[in-house]
């Protein structure tokens, strides 16, 4: 059975009821008096590496390794070529008037 909001909120205030009814007590904290302080100016984490630079790997040649693979993969060729291309072409009248449009399907123009 889904939970609607009305019997989550309901749900809510019977558990602070009773959590009141037995003796507990909720304390008021004004707006903005539980964030972090103002007057301080903020810390920021520095990231330091503890390893040294010997250790380190150069990946220099997996990359060359890679890259040849994939200049050995041949595409796959498209299964048809398909090189009209529809556009409108005016059609006039004997003044020179255009009269109306016309989709024609050429392979050039």
């Amino acid at each position: 059975m889904k939970l609607s909001k009305k019997s989550i909120r309901e749900d809510i205030l019977a558990k602070t009821q009773d959590y009141l009814s037995n003796g507990g007590s909720i304390e008021k904290i004004s707006l903005g008096e539980s964030g972090p302080n103002t007057n301080e100016p903020r810390v920021r984490r520095v990231h330091e590496i503890e390893e040294s630079s010997e250790s380190k790997m150069f990946l220099n040649d997996v990359v060359a390794a890679v890259d040849a693979r994939k200049e050995k993969t041949t595409k796959a060729k498209p299964l048809t070529q398909n090189n009209s291309r529809r556009y409108k072409k005016l059609i006039y009248d004997d003044f020179g008037e255009p009269l109306r449009e016309v989709w024609v399907d050429e392979i050039d123009r």
